[in-house]
Order: structure tokens, then C-alpha cells, then sequence
């Protein structure tokens, strides 16, 4: 369904005299008709996922399995888009495998959305928080091409030392390692060391890119290194060695153990590949003659209690200072890189927060109730308590279970994380003592193993486990869980339009949600603003950050908003949702352009004054209706036009502009305005070399002349024109409606969103899913169901050249009632059939040919009135630019369809204020087909002049087309 609405032509024109007017009609014509085609390739390239907005993910998975999909990004980069354009026919094979019909979907939108404009990133404030994924962007200009590996290479080691935190950000990475650094430099250096060796070894290996370059091959690198090092002697470079080594083993373990838990559990690997290249080391330097432990820090008396236990009848109660728990749970915190200084805990959170504000949080509450609970319910040492020792592996356990593997949604995943918090500390109490004889620590191993049991352990409707290949970071989990519920709510009917389904228990990955809310969250969120539903509207924006979004036709709520009028509305998406004044639709409407379009005037000064302008690619198009207000002789248009910001020298296809027409149709009181209120320059010439002036000689009346050559002996200059005398709209009238009452459409939400959504249906070509949803949804007479642009399902089929759907839809309804709905017009005045001839689907408007009666009284001709004559003169006038540009583009089956669904009635001339016809136009342009349909349809633009006294014929003659002179001849004889 492509909507042929005030296309403007951008081709330039040749020059003309004003003798040699059938040469500048063609001249004119072909122009008008260049960019007919320029439609077409939209219709049938593929989309480029662009999306702005999708979280980065940690993806054990796509770490660990180098044939997995890119799950690391909040974006698609250049490359994937590319990629994925080249893969749809890949997808398409795949369909029949897939239960649920998601990727039978996904590729369908991919075929049917036209590309999306390139986005530039830009460098802001949001781009150092989150993943900053967006840096690949800027890693990939050319000024950083000579050093692109190292900064790479950079960016992913500091994105593996945050990773230990679950921080998947580079900035968080570096202010770690300032706090680490801070609290020991020695352990921070080999942490560094061990965090490069591992990020390098999976580079050399080639493993997954995306992995690495998230830092998932890094962060057990780090602790690996650390670990060494604090239980040996880290003053001594005899370790470095040992930490290089076991590095390099920690990437290996990594992926060998990725492909068991990952690939077969679906569990993450978490800290287990450092757990066990550091015990291999410490056990072995057992053994070692050259190498030693720390025999002071793996002393058990820090890990246990006491050593003996005192009579059952003799037990006190230890103290706890203020100062022990305050310092433990940030030392705690430290304690997760080997440290005991609080300070570096407090910057490790500062440094995590950057990431995510959640993530801070739950390292914080893990350490806060672990340590607490070894306090006073256990009674641990209060020097382990000072430490910290209790609480390292709470804080990760809390992270883990805290929104970064399950969704932090409800209630119950608060009590959830809190009993995982004690059962780590319960375990690591165990571990300690089974480890304790060997004199071996027990490192994060609680941690893992409690997130192991409880990962392995979800199934409850209640907790929201995250897939292992859609893991980010806790807020994009949030967000996306509150979209996908939005999506199964408002979107029900679609289980039962499609094979796609959202059962409860199912969750969509990233790259599924993140095109699904690319085409059905804007289609929402336009129907909420046709309804006039600011409530919901807000509600939608507060669940998804879909903002930037729009429809498949580049229609965003702002564009519905401008239409329909809603002052409130569009208030709110200007000043509260951001949305850009000046997004253009796939047609060239910008939001400023429909609120002129459909008449909502008093909006036209508050979008004005927020920066909304005219589309510029409509100068041509806009000033042809200028000219044509000139010839109408409506000043109030005129000054209208210009109030938003159209510049009156611009000319139209001839290059004419409104002084030009004023002057040729000797409009005195519009020259006059022109030069008094706007900037209008006498000296611009049109296509025929002839300034405004020029045209002075045409005149029987001096009363312009005078008044013109007046101007110009007193240095007439249009810049000295103060800006307070150019068209404005008045402060005033900015919030001048700003109180007006907006109620509610009533219009059933589904009766909107249907018609949008039918396209789906062309994926699958089954007549019987829509038997079914009749049956299911009997309350819903799909028929009468029209979109936020009033296009039915029809003009939908019909756009899609579906002809089994319209088949269907005539089965199912009377002759009369389908052809009624076939003469239903679209928000710019075109029915189905239109659609099936713009976008030549021809054995679509033979079928529709088929029902259309001959004996259809036509819709009523639209007369001008005071109160929408603005309106109307832009409908008559578009009317006239899409006829003559049909004509002069050879479109002759599109004009027999529109003759046919009475949309350009034979008894009208559809002349400019040249008095062109569009018979004028054919036969300058060769186009023996469209004379024969005009002709076919009674069209009598055969005895029309034109202003130079030229009729069709004469036109046809001078550009030696003599078949047209020889079909007019027959005709007018």
C-alpha cells in the first residue's frame, strides 16, 4: 500500500521563451514524471535493520560457539546490517523449521520495509554509560583506521576487567583499575597482565570476535592473574610467568567448558575457568622446588571460626564494631579483586554504576546482607568480617540472581536474591572447610555454584529467567521484559492471524524483540495518537524507548499527530518525547506539511516555533501550489504558505515563482503584498530566461508596472525588509489552543491496529488463518476496519498484490458491499484499485476491474467553502499536480483507474493556472496511450487552449508526434 501523495520532482528543466511554450511543456512534463520510478526500488529492496536502541548483551553463547549470531551489541554495525540484508533468503529456508513462525515473520519485514536512512553517530553524554556499544561507530571512522586494532584491543581488556562485575563497558573497566591500582598496584598490574594475555590468546585462537570484544575472554584472565599473584608473592616477576601461562589456559577453559554449560544447559560459565587455573597452579606449586605460597594469607584461621569450639553452656557473643561492618561491606566489595581496601570498593561501584545503576546496587545489597548475616547469625570472625571475606561472593551471587540472569520483575525476585545471598555464604562456609585441610581458598566458587543451581533450578511463571543468549545488563532486561509483555497484550490476535506466537513462558531474543518493536511498537503508538489516547501514549513511552521509531512508511506518531489536530498530543511528543519536528515520511511529508495538509492550522504556529519546517525536496511541488493560490487570487493561502517558512522566490517546474504568476495574471494587491511583507526579488528568471519584470510588457494595465518601477527608482531591496514585516505566526497563536477539549476516539483499538497488521498475513498466503480469526474474533467486521490513515485491509492486499486475501474478502461479502469498499478512500484520497495499479499488480486490478459497476454514482464533487477553502484548494490543486504528472510519466493504466473508481471525472478539465491540461501535457510528451484513455473516458481537453493559445494538438505537432495528431484529428472531427 504505497501512497502516492504530493511526490516532488527534483529534476531540473530547460529553458524556455515564451514562443516556445510546447518545448517547455515537455520540458515541464518529463520532469514531473522523473522521480515516478524512484518509488518502485523501495517497494522491492530489503529493510537494513537500523535500530538505535537495542541493548548489548553478554551472550555466553555467542562467546562461546563462534557460529552463533552477534548478541554483543546494542546495534547491529554496518557490517551485520549488510549481512543481514544478504541473508534473508537463508531466513526464508529456515521458516519451515521454525515452530513458532518468528523468523517466517522477522523475514518478511525485512523484505517488505524500505531501507532506513544511515544513521551518524554522534558522541553524547549516553554514550559513556550502558555497554557504549556505540563506540564501534567511532572506531570504525577513518581517522582511527591506522590504530584500530590497538584501541580495539584496549576497549576489550578494560571491558574484561568489568566483566568480573558484569559491567560491559570500557570507561567501567578503567575506573576499576584506578581503584585497583589505588588499593595494591602490584595485584593490579598482574591483573592487567592477565586480562591482555587471555583477551589476546582468543584473538590468536580465533575465537568468537564479539566475545572478545566484549571482554568475555578477558575477565577470567584477570582474576586468574590476581589470583596467583596475591597467594604467592606478587613483589616477586618470578610470577609472571605463571601468570601468563595460566592465562592463556583460563581462554581455553573458557571456551571448553562454554560448550557443555552453554551449549547443552544453557547456564553460564561464570568464574569457574579462573577457579581452576588458579587451583591447578596453587596445588601444583605444592610441588614447585622454584615457586612458593603465601603461607600467611591461606592460613585457615581467616576463613573458619574457632579453632575449638566452646562448651554448648559457655558461648559468647563476639562484638562488632560500627566501623567493622561499615568497612567489610566495601571491602567486601574489593574483596572480589583480592583487595581489602574500601576505598576501592567504593570506586569499583562508582565504576559498575557507569554500566548499570542496578548492578551497583545488588553488589552493594550482597555485601550489606552476606556480611550481616556472618555477623550476627553465624557469628565469623570479626576480623574476616573487617575484611570483608564473607561477602565477595554474595556480591556477585546478588548480581548474578539481581536482575542480570533473571528479569527484576515482582516482588518475589527481591526474596529470591536475598536467599541466594545466604546460601552463598552457607556454601562458602562449606567450601571452606572441605578446603581448609589442603590449604586452598575458596575463591568464587560459591558464587558459582549457587548461580549454577538456581539458573538451573527456573521454570516458575513467577521468576523471569533471561535466555543465556539475550543476557545484557539488568536494565535492558527490565525494559525488554515490559515491552515483550506489551506486545503479548495488545498484540494478541496475531497468535491467531499468524503462525507467530507469545506463549506465556516464552521469551523473544533480542534480535526478534528488537524487530518486532521496530514495526509494531510505532503502529501502537500511532493508533493511541488517531485515538487521541494521551494516557496510553505516555504509558507506551514510559515501557520502551522506541521514540525514534517509525511506521514501515517512516510515519511516526508526530506525523498522526499534526493530522488529526491534537494540540495536547503533540505538545507531549515534541517536549516529552523528543520526536524530530522534521522527520520526513517516505513520501517527503514532514510533520509541519500535514498539519497544512489536513487543515489543523492552529497547530501550525506551536510546530513553527519548535523548529518544524517545510520538507525541502517539495520546493518545486510547494511552489507550484503557490502559484496556483496567486492564480486563485486567496491571499490568506498565500500568506499561510509563506507563514511556514516557503520562500515565495522559489519557482516551480518553469521556474516561475509568485511573483511571476501575479504579475502574468495581473494580481495587483498579491504583488503588492509580496513586496511589502516578503523578501521577493524582482530580478529571478524562469526557465525562459524572463525576470518577473519581463512579463510587465503583457499587461494592457500599468498599475503593477508603475507601482514595480516605483519600488526600483527608490532602491527597492527585498534583504531591508524588516523581519517583523515577513508572515509570521503571532507568540500568541503558539499555545493558542492549547485548552481545547480533545476527547477520546471510541474508535475499538483493534479496529486501528488491524489493518496494519494485515499485511502479515501476505507471509503466509493461508486463507484459513483468516477463516479462524472471523470465527474467533466475530465482533471485529474486518472490513470496516481502517488505520490511523484510514487505509483498509484492502488497500493493504492491494498494495501487497495479494490476490487470494482479496479473493477471499469478496467470498465473504455482497457485490455491493465490496464495491463500496473498493471507492473507500486512504487520508489522501486513494482506493485499493490505486494501489494495485501504482504498484503493477495488474492481475490485482483486473480482479478488482471485475466488481467495479459502472452505474456507482461517483463521491460528490468537493465544493470550496469559507471555512476549509485553505483545504480544499490544496486537495483541487494536488488533484491537478498528480493528473498532469501521471501524464506526463506515460502512466495511462493508472489513469484508467483512477477514471475508473470516479477519484477524476471526465466533466472536469484539471487544467493548471497555465490552463495546461493534462491532454496538453500527453501530447507533448508522445504519450499516444494516455490520449486514447482520456479519449476513451470523454475527457474533452481537446478544444482547451492554453494561455499561449495552443491546443493539445498544436502541441503534438510541434514535438512531430504525429499519431496523436492524426487520434486528435479523428477525435475532434
Amino acid at each position: 500500500m504505497f501512497i502516492i501523495a504530493f511526490i516532488s520532482s527534483r529534476e531540473s528543466n530547460a529553458g524556455e521563451t515564451d514562443d516556445e511554450q510546447p518545448k517547455n511543456i515537455r520540458t515541464w512534463a518529463s520532469s514531473m514524471g522523473s522521480n515516478q520510478n524512484s518509488q518502485n526500488y523501495l517497494s522491492t529492496n530489503s529493510n537494513l535493520l537500523s535500530v538505535d536502541e537495542i541493548p548489548e548483551e553478554r551472550a555466553w553463547s555467542s562467546g562461546l560457539n563462534t557460529q552463533s549470531d552477534d548478541y554483543l551489541s546494542e546495534g547491529p554495525t554496518r557490517e551485520q546490517r549488510l549481512l543481514l540484508s544478504k541473508t534473508n533468503k537463508t531466513n526464508q529456508n529456515s521458516v519451515r523449521r521454525d515452530p513458532r513462525g518468528v523468523e517466517q515473520i522477522l523475514s518478511y519485514i525485512d523484505q517488505r520495509r524500505p531501507p532506513r536512512k544511515k544513521h551518524v553517530y554522534r558522541l553524547t553524554w549516553r554514550t559513556f554509560i550502558g555497554t557504549m556499544s556505540g563506540m564501534n561507530e567511532i572506531y570504525n571512522r577513518e581517522e582511527f583506521h591506522k590504530y584500530r586494532f590497538l584501541i580495539i584491543f584496549i576497549d576489550s581488556v578494560f571491558r574484561g576487567i568489568s566483566q568480573v562485575m558484569f559491567a560491559n563497558n570500557p570507561l567501567s573497566g578503567l575506573i576499576i583499575t584506578i581503584g585497583l591500582f589505588y588499593g595494591d598496584w602490584q595485584l593490579a598490574f598482574y591483573g592487567l597482565l592477565g586480562t591482555s594475555v587471555s583477551t589476546l590468546t582468543a584473538h590468536i585462537l580465533g575465537y568468537n570476535y564479539n566475545a572478545i570484544r566484549s571482554g568475555l575472554y578477558g575477565y577470567n584472565g584477570c582474576l586468574t592473574g590476581m589470583g596467583i599473584a596475591y597467594f604467592t608473592f606478587p613483589q616477586s616477576p618470578q610470577i609472571i610467568p605463571a601468570v601468563i601461562l595460566m592465562s592463556i589456559f583460563s581462554s581455553i577453559f573458557t571456551m571448553s567448558i562454554g560448550k557443555v554449560l552453554v551449549e547443552k544447559f544453557e547456564i553460564s560459565p561464570y568464574t569457574f575457568s579462573f577457579q581452576i587455573s588458579t587451583w591447578i597452579w596453587l596445588l601444583g606449586s605444592l610441588k614447585y622446588r622454584y615457586f612458593f605460597l603465601d603461607g600467611q594469607i591461606l592460613s585457615p584461621s581467616l576463613l573458619t571460626t574457632f579453632t575449638d569450639k566452646p562448651n554448648l553452656l559457655n558461648i559468647s557473643y563476639q562484638i562488632y564494631t560500627v566501623e567493622d561492618n561499615f568497612v567489610g561491606f566495601f571491602a567486601s566489595i574489593a574483596q572480589v579483586y583480592f583487595l581489602d581496601n574500601p576505598y576501592t570498593g567504593a570506586i569499583i561501584l562508582i565504576g559498575v554504576s557507569l554500566c548499570s545503576r542496578i548492578l551497583s546496587f545488588f553488589a552493594l545489597f550482597g555485601a550489606v546482607t552476606s556480611q550481616l548475616a556472618a555477623a550476627y547469625l553465624l557469628g565469623l570472625s570479626p576480623q574476616a568480617i573487617h575484611s570483608g571475606l564473607w561477602g565477595y561472593n554474595a556480591v556477585l551471587t546478588c548480581e548474578a540472581l539481581g536482575g542480570m540472569f533473571f528479569v527484576l520483575y515482582g516482588y518475589k525476585i527481591w526474596i529470591f536474591t536475598l536467599y541466594g545471598s545466604l546460601m552463598t555464604l552457607l556454601v562458602q562456609a562449606c567450601i571452606s572447610s572441605f578446603l581448609n585441610p589442603v590449604g586452598m581458598p575458596t575463591l568464587t566458587f560459591p558464587f558459582t555454584f549457587i548461580c549454577w543451581i538456581f539458573c538451573l533450578s527456573s521454570g516458575s511463571k513467577n521468576l523471569v529467567p533471561v535466555k543465556i543468549t539475550s543476557v545484557s545488563i539488568p536494565e535492558d532486561h527490565y525494559r525488554r521484559y515490559r515491552t515483550s509483555q506489551l506486545i503479548k497484550n495488545q498484540f494478541y490476535f496475531l497468535s491467531h492471524l499468524t503462525t507467530f506466537s507469545f506463549s506465556a513462558d516464552e521469551n523473544l531474543t533480542w534480535g526478534e524483540l528488537a524487530k518486532i518493536k521496530e514495526e509494531f511498537i510505532p503502529i501502537l503508538m500511532c493508533s493511541y495518537v488517531y485515538k487521541n489516547d494521551l494516557h496510553s501514549l505516555k504509558m507506551l513511552f514510559k515501557q520502551t524507548t522506541s521514540s525514534k521509531s517509525t511506521d514501515q512508511y517512516y510515519r511516526s506518531p508526530l506525523h498522526i499527530s499534526s493530522c488529526q489536530g491534537n494540540f495536547l498530543i503533540t505538545k507531549y511528543l515534541i517536549e516529552h518525547g523528543k520526536l524530530d519536528a522534521n522527520a520526513e515520511d517516505k513520501y517527503g511529508n514532514s510533520p509541519l506539511f500535514d498539519a497544512l495538509w489536513n487543515g489543523q492550522f492552529h497547530l501550525l504556529a506551536y510546530l513553527y516555533y519548535h523548529g518544524a519546517r517545510l520538507p525541502g525536496d517539495k520546493a518545486q511541488e510547494l511552489a507550484f501550489y503557490l502559484n496556483a493560490f496567486v492564480y486563485e487570487d486567496n491571499l490568506d493561502a498565500i500568506q499561510c504558505l509563506i507563514s511556514c517558512g516557503l520562500n515565495p522566490n522559489n519557482g516551480d517546474y518553469d521556474g516561475r515563482n509568485a511573483l511571476h504568476s501575479a504579475i502574468i495574471t495581473n494580481q495587483f494587491n498579491i504583488v503588492c503584498f509580496l513586496v511589502k511583507k516578503t523578501q521577493i526579488w524582482f530580478d529571478l528568471t524562469d526557465h525562459s530566461q524572463k525576470t518577473p519584470l519581463n512579463y510587465l510588457t503583457n499587461l494592457s494595465d500599468f498599475k503593477i508596472k508603475n507601482y514595480l518601477f516605483d519600488k526600483i527608482q527608490n532602491n527597492y531591496n527585498p534583504l531591508k525588509i524588516s523581519s517583523e514585516k515577513l508572515p509570521t505566526f503571532s507568540k500568541k497563536s503558539v499555545h493558542a489552543k492549547e485548552d481545547k477539549d480533545e476527547k477520546t476516539n471510541p474508535t475499538n483499538i483493534d479496529e486501528i491496529l488491524f489493518p496494519s497488521l494485515f499485511w502479515i498475513i501476505s507471509a503466509q498466503n493461508d486463507k484459513n488463518k483468516i477463516k479462524n480469526f472471523l470465527e474467533q474474533f466475530s465482533h471485529l467486521n474486518i472490513l470496516d476496519c481502517v488505520d490511523y490513515d484510514y487505509r483498509s485491509v484492502l488497500h493493504v492486499a492491494a498494495a501487497d498484490g495479494n490476490l487470494e486475501v482479496i479473493q477471499f474478502l469478496a467470498e465473504i461479502s455482497s457485490k455491493e458491499q465490496f464495491q463500496q469498499i473498493l471507492l473507500r478512500e486512504d487520508r489522501w484520497g486513494f482506493a485499493p484499485l490505486d494501489y494495485a495499479y501504482q504498484n503493477d499488480h495488474f492481475h490485482i486490478s483486473q480482479f478488482l476491474n471485475e466488481y467495479m459497476d459502472n452505474n456507482i454514482s461517483p463521491p460528490t464533487i468537493i465544493q470550496l467553502d469559507n471555512q476549509n477553502q485553505i483545504v480544499n484548494l490544496f486537495k483541487k490543486w494536488f488533484k491537478i499536480h498528480l493528473f498532469q504528472r501521471l501524464a506526463s510519466s506515460g502512466q495511462a493504466q493508472r489513469i484508467q483507474g483512477l477514471f475508473i473508481q470516479n477519484y477524476f471525472h471526465s466533466n472536469q478539465l484539471y487544467d493548471d493556472y497555465h490552463q495546461r491540461t493534462p491532454m496538453h501535457i500527453a501530447a507533448a510528451n508522445g504519450h499516444l496511450k494516455v490520449v486514447q484513455i482520456l479519449l476513451q473516458y470523454g475527457y474533452d481537453g481537446i478544444t482547451q487552449k492554453d494561455r499561449w493559445g495552443f491546443y493539445p494538438i498544436d502541441e503534438a505537432r510541434k514535438n512531430y508526434f504525429y499519431e496523436i495528431v492524426n487520434e486528435l484529428q479523428q477525435n475532434t472531427l
